[in-house]
């Protein structure tokens, strides 16, 4: 995220920007499964045609894909332009009403406990400073952490490549075996894939990796027979207009 002033300081970790890369992956692979799975079911159920499934998997990973990637983008860059418009009205606050903040921050740090000689150090060093008391009005104030967040078109090529990937999961079975056989498959890759996103998931936000795995599977496949419903219907829909055809 940009910053209104010339110098901005960078943080010394890059922990927001790994979590802003793992809610688009996550989020991207999850609904890549759950989306392609309902929607080829329900067509795989209804019309039993090969060629019908494949097409229509495509195409629903190609477009939910970039409509999912379009969302992040605008989404993600709304939120860095709001965040620009805060920070520059802080620092006007900070460059014309500087005894504003200074109270402001007294009164933070005298609810947190601090001491009054403790205070002044730290107020005296922030006044001093106008970039280091931007960066603490802006997280105290604002919630606004400097440098925690990728650029919107990185999260959006992430969310893209997750969705992408997440689609072919449930979509291969049908490349190898003739439906109606290749439905239970296609089900149980999306579970085993879900499962695996969760695992993963906890695996690297350090919680138990078993129920993250479950969890994910239970939510994902949840969502997934609503899925499955509305391409069930789809699907008796296109084969009745294909008999008719």
């Amino acid at each position: 995220m940009a910053h209104p002033h010339p110098h901005p300081r960078e943080p010394p970790h890059h922990i927001g920007k790994r979590r802003g890369k793992l809610r688009e992956l996550v989020f991207g692979l999850e609904d890549g499964m759950v989306s392609t799975m309902g929607v080829i079911t329900g067509i795989a159920a209804g019309t039993g045609s090969r060629l019908l499934i494949l097409l229509s998997g495509l195409v629903v990973i190609l477009v939910e894909a970039l409509s999912m990637a379009a969302g992040s983008f605008l989404s993600n860059k709304s939120e860095e332009e709001l965040e620009r418009k805060l920070l520059a009205e802080e620092l006007h606050e900070i460059r014309h009403h500087p005894e504003k903040e200074r109270r402001e921050l007294k009164e933070f740090y005298t609810q947190r406990g601090f001491p009054p000689a403790e205070q002044k150090i730290l107020i005296e060093r922030l006044m001093s400073d106008e970039d280091l008391l931007l960066e603490e009005m802006a997280h105290k104030e604002l919630g606004i952490v400097f440098g925690h967040s990728e650029a919107p078109g990185k999260k959006a090529a992430i969310m893209y490549g997750a969705y992408a990937a997440g689609g072919i999961v449930p979509l291969v079975p049908y490349l190898v075996i003739l439906p109606p056989a290749a439905i239970p498959i296609s089900v149980a890759a999306t579970a085993v894939g879900l499962f695996a996103l969760g695992f993963g998931k906890g695996a690297i936000v350090g919680t138990s990796r078993a129920k993250s795995g479950l969890e994910m599977l239970l939510v994902g496949m949840g969502a997934a027979l609503m899925g499955l419903a509305a391409g069930s219907v789809a699907g008796h829909l296109l084969g009745i207009e294909g008999a008719l055809l």
